[in-house]
């Protein structure tokens, strides 16, 4: 796909594959306001937002674990676990799902940008091996092109 780049604000001359391995939070926040409707095409949009929300995990025979705490509600870990692992006790707040939700967190909490800053290196671990990986505009593109990254 040829991904339009963004022409205005703050995120000026991403795509919206950049924007989600960037700044997923505000991406949410821009589909929820229709911010983003009439300026890029609605294909896109939604394109993005239903792969974001259904990111294959990589490794077989594991579930996402995300981790919210259990007082303020806001996202502290995801973690790869097998089905079979009893689940977790304590004050914290567990979901288990058979996919990578980017906008799980969003949900839990409406605002929570430390949440994202912790999401985004998790991912990139799980997703390209490396937590600091620099995710070019080639790489965000092309992993959101790949149709075998996504559960359909």
């Amino acid at each position: 796909m040829s991904w339009t780049v963004l022409g205005f604000g703050k995120h000026s001359n991403k795509t919206l594959p950049q924007l989600l391995f960037s700044d997923p939070d505000y991406f949410y926040w821009a589909y929820e306001g229709a911010v983003l409707n009439g300026r890029i095409p609605q294909t896109e949009i939604q394109d993005a937002y239903e792969k974001s929300r259904n990111v294959k995990i990589p490794q077989k025979n594991r579930l996402a674990e995300y981790v919210f705490d259990g007082f303020s509600g806001v996202f502290t870990d995801l973690d790869l676990v097998p089905p079979d692992r009893p689940d977790h006790v304590g004050t914290s707040k567990t979901q288990r799902l058979d996919r990578i939700d980017m906008a799980l967190i969003r949900y839990a909490k409406s605002y929570d940008k430390l949440g994202y800053k912790l999401l985004i290196p998790t991912m990139k671990d799980i997703l390209f091996s490396n937590k600091s990986a620099r995710i070019s505009k080639v790489k965000a593109e092309a992993f959101f092109d790949n149709p075998d990254n996504f559960i359909k």
